[in-house]
């Protein structure tokens, strides 16, 4: 792939959100001398997310699922079609979202979702009282295979002084541009929970644990923030997800946390298997750990990634997945995907599938959270 010059776009935003960040410092700086702390404004479009996150989980747990609107097990691209709501009615509350591929100039990321017909369904689900959650696998930027090929050292190749860093800018731009353009007919902002660098405790991904040092990959996330930061986005909630381990303690979990300053939520991705009762074990001592971490630190909690691959047990939706988590502090459970080209990545509820009858009762429950539910608030 030929190596392409600056984006004018990304760099007039640059300089504009370089400016404006910089007056904002100088405010905040002034506001600290003059009150001692600087008031975060609440009517924000990211800010208003915040406040209605903390208050949808004194109500319940939301349901989400990864890319519901676009396919399901039998259909892909139709309009107006959601496997979740085919099932039980209604939409699910939190969709999500993937930018793998818009870092490669492509049309659709890497699961062939059309990126103007994704920036059409965030804008769309948020509109209907929906929250959005984005994830980012791009490819590797040194061998140029994907995000799980983790060979080369990329994390310290991309950094300030690394060989492949005027690559990861240039990539870093065609993100804040994305994230940018998420807005209402009006010129309002959509607001997101943006989700970068998970599962950094696995070896499986080019940011996780064999491919660099915990230092690293704090100064990964940071760096991403900052330039997001500088291209004026300021849409986005930060949400720091690792992998999850059976032996979470407060010090592995944290092992490379960036920094309180760049993350607004603890997840992790935890998914289930035919030991059911294993998985209710270690959903529940994981966020043990996490949520007493979230008040120590005061941040949201969501438990980012899960599902059980096909869900062959028909009841696993009521006795896996909610047993696991119905008692917990936490906004919301992702479902991972639906694939409509490949049989075993699928994980939420279809019409079709043994644990549809299941998917209803927790639907049912008042306690689960789905778009209707949330619209009030």
């Amino acid at each position: 792939m030929k190596r392409k010059g600056n984006n004018p776009e990304c760099f007039c935003s640059s300089l504009l959100a370089s400016l404006t960040v910089g007056w904002r410092r100088w405010v905040g700086a002034a506001a600290l001398l003059l009150a001692g702390a600087v008031v975060v404004n609440a009517a924000t479009p990211v800010e208003k997310l915040r406040a209605r996150l903390a208050k949808i989980q004194k109500k319940g747990i939301m349901i989400g699922h990864q890319d519901d609107p676009f396919y399901g097990t039998t259909w892909h691209f139709d309009k107006d079609r959601s496997d979740v709501k085919e099932v039980c009615g209604d939409y699910p509350a939190v969709m999500g979202f993937e930018l793998g591929q818009l870092e490669l100039d492509s049309a659709r990321n890497l699961d062939g979702v059309p990126f103007d017909r994704m920036r059409q369904e965030i804008v769309a689900h948020y509109q209907r009282g929906g929250v959005v959650t984005i994830s980012w696998h791009p490819w590797n930027p040194v061998t140029g295979k994907n995000a799980w090929d983790p060979t080369g050292q990329p994390v310290s190749q991309i950094l300030p002084g690394g060989a492949q860093n005027f690559k990861f800018e240039q990539w870093l731009c065609k993100v804040a541009v994305f994230l940018k353009s998420l807005k209402t007919r009006k010129g309002k902002a959509v607001p997101v929970i943006f989700r970068p660098w998970h599962e950094m405790h696995g070896g499986w991904f080019w940011w996780g644990k064999n491919s660099c040092t915990p230092e690293e990959f704090q100064r990964l996330f940071q760096y991403t923030i900052q330039k997001l930061r500088q291209q004026g986005v300021f849409n986005c909630l930060y949400c720091y997800s690792p992998g999850g381990s059976p032996d979470e303690t407060a010090e592995s979990y944290m092992k490379f946390y960036p920094g309180d300053d760049y993350v607004d939520m603890f997840g992790v991705d935890i998914y289930g298997g035919p030991d059911k009762a294993k998985y209710i074990r270690e959903v529940r001592q994981e966020f043990a750990v996490i949520n007493a971490l979230a008040r120590e630190h005061r941040k949201l909690v969501c438990f980012a990634e899960t599902g059980y691959r096909n869900t062959p047990d028909p009841d696993w939706f009521t006795t896996g997945l909610w047993e696991a988590v119905k008692d917990l502090k936490i906004t919301y459970v992702l479902l991972w995907r639906n694939a409509w080209d490949q049989p075993q990545e699928n994980f939420g509820p279809a019409p079709e599938k043994s644990c549809a009858e299941d998917f209803r009762r927790l639907h049912a429950d008042k306690r689960t959270l789905f778009l209707k539910d949330i619209q009030k608030f």
